[in-house]
């Protein structure tokens, strides 16, 4: 079974940036940006992780190869938890960065009516 550290995993998500932004002939900066939440980029990202969602629970997890084989339907269902997970994320991250101040008591938005 392939497993990779966190620190492998880390060290994997750095070149892959740096991978990123050379091919597209800009700084780390300007990628992250461009793809930052609110942008069309990061909109991009969450459909693709719930479609590939999607494909993993209608195509893998109803394939009967995989449902005959609890192994291997159960490294399905955890890919199927994981993609989920991962669109979740994406969708809290989204929320947070168009309503930041959403959840946020009156004394912590320094909201009161005192002048």
């Amino acid at each position: 079974m392939l497993e990779s550290s966190d620190a492998e995993l880390e060290d994997e998500r750095l070149k892959q940036l740096e991978l990123l932004a050379a091919e597209r002939e800009m700084t780390t900066a300007a990628l992250l940006g461009h793809y930052a939440p609110g942008t069309f980029g990061f909109h991009e990202a969450a459909s693709t992780a719930s479609l590939i969602l999607d494909l993993v629970d209608e195509r893998l997890l109803q394939h009967p190869a995989i449902a005959g084989s609890p192994d291997c339907f159960l490294l399905a269902a955890r890919a199927s938890e994981a993609l989920f997970n991962l669109y979740q994320t994406l969708g809290a991250v989204q929320i947070a960065a168009s309503h930041p101040d959403e959840g946020l008591r009156p004394e912590e938005l320094n909201a009161s009516n005192d002048d």
